[in-house]
């Protein structure tokens, strides 16, 4: 466990604390269900996610802004049938995503970069086909050097994670949904989420915490939905206040070539009230934004062959959470931990018989870091 000191102590005796400002879209994020596939990148790009004045406070010269994000982008109509959204296609496209500071909601607006762009081959053609694709965004700060860079008024910008989609044989009607395609014709979503961490200039830097330690050293393939979560990594929060913002970034490897299938791997962050916990009780559920659900649970079909997610693959996941009132043990009255916890989960696909209980290894990547805003 690796700890780092804020950069700056706590002010005068009685003045009110540096206020720290958390804007997210939380649940049910998406803004539109499918985004069309153009023959060429860069066009009929998409907002799949966005944060407009009303959220976001208003920006000032010398303040940083900490941006994050998620969003899952599937492949749909890998065969005719009431599965299918628009037209059937069996090209492989790329998917690309990026977020900016506009003066608008809409992808066309002037805007700045927030974060750099990320693409992936969301391949569509079986047997290693990925049908779903994440694409996370890790925390990335950006300092406001002054107003007059900014695309927008300091009171009325946006903040924007835009989608595209591209295939040199794509035609009019192809598409990927935001979220996942439904057998009645449906898109599943609540996939993704848009995060922005506004500190003014005085405010003192976070305090950063990071585990690369393996709760677990593997997920089971055979156990029920829930049962079969597993806690990759975990970091503490030590006696958590109210109004205290946690930003997160987490990573880990997962291994399928002993297997003679493909697997989908799922991951989602959340508070909990010791290491092990997968799911929010307690505490962490009542005292935490969003019921201790840091992050959107998402993922991808990681594949034995070439595709954009080949065996071993990176698992991603970014976002920003608020305390929402002080964790205090009922039984003591004293300060309690929450935990940060980075919890996985896979399944086989299009696997006819399955012997034994087989798992998935994971190894650590970069781990799970959570930086703290902590008040004065």
């Amino acid at each position: 466990m690796l700890a780092v000191p804020a950069g700056a102590g706590a002010g005068p005796l009685g003045q009110k604390p540096k206020e720290v400002k958390l804007s997210t879209t939380g649940q049910d994020s998406e803004l539109i269900t499918s985004v069309p596939i153009a023959n060429a990148p860069g066009l009929k790009e998409r907002t799949a996610i966005s944060l407009g004045p009303d959220k976001l406070k208003r920006i000032e010269a010398g303040d940083r802004m900490r941006v994050s994000g998620e969003v899952q982008v599937s492949t749909t109509c890998v065969a005719r049938g009431t599965r299918c959204v628009g037209r059937r296609y069996e090209f492989n496209p790329t998917v690309s995503a990026r977020i900016v500071l506009s003066n608008t909601s809409e992808p066309i607006g002037a805007s700045i970069p927030l974060s750099e762009p990320k693409s992936v081959l969301c391949k569509q053609r079986r047997p290693n086909r990925n049908h779903h694709c994440t694409l996370a965004f890790p925390n990335v700060e950006t300092p406001i050097l002054d107003l007059v860079s900014l695309p927008c008024p300091d009171n009325a910008c946006y903040v924007n994670l835009i989608v595209g989609a591209s295939h040199k044989k794509a035609e009019r009607g192809t598409r990927v949904v935001l979220g996942a395609d439904r057998p009645d014709g449906g898109v599943a979503q609540d996939k993704g989420r848009l995060n922005v961490v506004q500190a003014r200039g005085d405010v003192p830097v976070p305090t950063v915490q990071a585990s690369a330690e393996l709760l677990n050293t593997s997920l089971p393939l055979t156990e029920g939905k829930k049962l079969k979560r597993r806690v990759i990594h975990s970091v503490p929060i030590t006696a958590p206040r109210k109004d205290e913002v946690l930003a997160f970034d987490g990573s880990y490897l997962a291994t399928i070539e002993q297997l003679r299938f493909n697997t989908f791997l799922g991951t989602r962050v959340i508070l909990g009230e010791s290491p092990i916990s997968t799911e929010p009780t307690g505490l962490a559920k009542s005292g935490v934004q969003f019921r201790g659900e840091a992050t959107e649970s998402n993922g991808f079909n990681c594949t034995q062959g070439r595709s954009g997610y080949p065996t071993p693959c990176t698992v991603l996941k970014a976002g920003a959470i608020r305390i929402t009132q002080d964790a205090i043990e009922p039984a003591t009255g004293q300060p309690a931990t929450l935990y940060v916890n980075l919890v996985g989960s896979s399944k086989p696909l299009l696997a006819r018989e399955i012997r034994g209980a087989p798992q998935v290894p994971v190894a650590p990547s970069a781990g799970l870091t959570v930086a703290r805003y902590a008040l004065e």
